[in-house]
């Protein structure tokens, strides 16, 4: 196993870090959103620049919207879940789609990414072999998706931040046990306001894996666990 700095210089956290640390290590993987703790690890001064702080981290020159935590997190995931289909809401400028189809090829999966704005890019690479942008409002969930047959395993995120609660009670009653969802931007008053279905678990392996919730989808790194 690969020694990180965290293994190989423990002590030089403080004691309350250190037994953080030792919580992370021993607790289960999946935990219902009400039992998870609402703590950060990452400083807010650290977290608002973890997206660049001269320019906005790119993807193939496209301004890509992800923290430096969640840019690590995402392709492990995907190396992980293996996913059929990805369904992104909220497109920003189009790189977020492009970098995660671009990463399935790289790891040889046929995955396909659908990514809905009530705005879709204008982008000079938008027609990309996986991904299909088209237009779409969060408050007209229900008919947007082909939920009925888009193959699994899911990965959807939700990135648009509107009526998150009725996405998320929409997609729960489509996904299967395995698939994902990833509500990002949750760090502050979001977090209070979600009402996440009991069947859909917090993932701490990925949620704690840069330590307590170093990610933006605080808490809303989520999997379905049972029906």
């Amino acid at each position: 196993m690969f020694n990180t700095y965290l293994k190989k210089n423990l002590n030089v956290l403080s004691k309350d870090k250190q037994k953080d640390v030792e919580n992370i290590l021993v607790q289960p993987r999946y935990i219902p959103y009400n039992d998870r703790p609402t703590t950060n690890h990452i400083h807010i001064d650290s977290f608002l620049m973890s997206q660049g702080v001269k320019d906005c981290m790119t993807w193939r020159g496209i301004a890509l919207g992800k923290s430096v935590y969640d840019f690590a997190l995402i392709p492990m995931m995907i190396w992980e879940i293996q996913p059929a289909s990805i369904l992104e809401i909220g497109s920003g400028e189009g790189a977020s789609a492009i970098w995660m189809a671009d990463l399935c090829k790289s790891y040889e999966l046929s995955t396909k990414v659908y990514s809905m704005d009530i705005e879709p890019p204008r982008i000079h690479i938008r027609e990309h072999e996986r991904v299909t942008f088209f237009q779409g409002d969060s408050r007209e969930i229900n008919n947007k998706f082909d939920v009925e047959n888009l193959p699994h395993p899911w990965i959807i995120l939700e990135d648009a931040h509107i009526e998150v609660n009725r996405v998320m009670e929409y997609f729960e009653k489509h996904m299967h046990i395995g698939d994902y969802m990833i509500i990002e931007d949750t760090r502050g008053r979001l977090q209070t306001k979600l009402e996440v279905p009991s069947t859909l678990h917090v993932d701490a392996y990925y949620c704690d894996y840069f330590g307590r919730n170093a990610t933006s989808a605080m808490n809303t790194i989520l999997c379905k666990r049972n029906v």
